[in-house]
């Protein structure tokens, strides 16, 4: 589990947002023209038959939704999987309003969406979660309204937050700290540590319409704020993927295939 099946050559990408310029004999839901945006891969553990890198890719219908107009190709673009991940975790663990929920590594492109989600969406007392001092610090208490941050530089967060969290999501490959922080009977996930499944279930996205037009609503009402470090051009993919690589990235990296 945690590895995705390649045959190269091989697109690139999941998350997608633009035109449509072609509709399936049994499409109803959409039509040429229409605004949409997802991710195009039915299962992201899955093989990979197809990828979003590209000026035309096919997107399934049943796990595209309509684009909401006041936001952006870009924005669209850079929500998806990380916005359907979080509600995975939240919903398979049991949120439910006023529960304090911890998400490790909340700077990234996962943790800085669901912390909004957690928050607005699923009505969270409380959330948490971990960020160096200063820059990051501040990211997270304005992008995803953190109400606690520990600086895991120089702090213990399992210590600090100990039997703190009714649920718990693992972006960071630190479940043990984790499982620290979770109560008795609360519901840790991790989508970083497939080897530990006695301490948190692992998992990998499914998308489904549910979800996504789930994140088209949230957008449209602005529960959820697209939260974007760079857009690079086409020409400039490969360093959008090195710069991701190297780990300084605060929210996600989209990639503008045509203006």
């Amino acid at each position: 589990m945690g590895i995705v099946e390649t045959s190269f050559p091989v697109v690139v990408g999941y998350d997608v947002a633009g035109v449509v310029e072609e509709v399936g004999k049994d499409v109803t839901d959409f039509k040429i023209g229409d605004r949409v945006f997802g991710d195009i891969m039915p299962q992201s553990n899955g093989v990979k038959v197809r990828g979003g890198m590209a000026e035309f890719c096919v997107a399934p219908a049943n796990i595209i939704a309509i684009l909401p107009e006041s936001i952006s190709f870009e924005e669209g673009a850079a929500v998806p999987v990380a916005a359907m991940t979080a509600m995975q975790a939240f919903t398979d663990t049991g949120a439910k309003p006023g529960d304090n929920i911890f998400v490790s590594g909340g700077a990234g492109g996962v943790g800085i969406h669901a912390l909004q989600i957690a928050k607005n969406s699923y009505g969270a007392g409380e959330v948490a979660t971990t960020a160096s001092a200063g820059k990051k610090t501040e990211f997270v208490k304005e992008k995803g309204n953190a109400d606690r941050i520990v600086d895991y530089k120089s702090e213990d967060a399992g210590e600090i937050l100990k039997g703190w969290a009714d649920i718990v999501l693992d972006t960071t490959k630190e479940v043990e700290m984790g499982a620290k922080i979770l109560k008795d009977g609360g519901g840790i996930r991790t989508i970083a540590e497939f080897e530990k499944p006695d301490i948190a279930i692992p998992f990998m996205l499914v998308p489904t319409k549910e979800r996504i037009n789930a994140v088209a609503s949230d957008l449209a009402s602005g529960k959820l704020k697209a939260v974007i470090d760079k857009v690079y051009t086409f020409e400039d993919a490969i360093e959008a993927y090195q710069y991701q690589a190297g780990g300084r990235a605060m929210g996600k990296i989209v990639v503008k295939i045509v203006d």
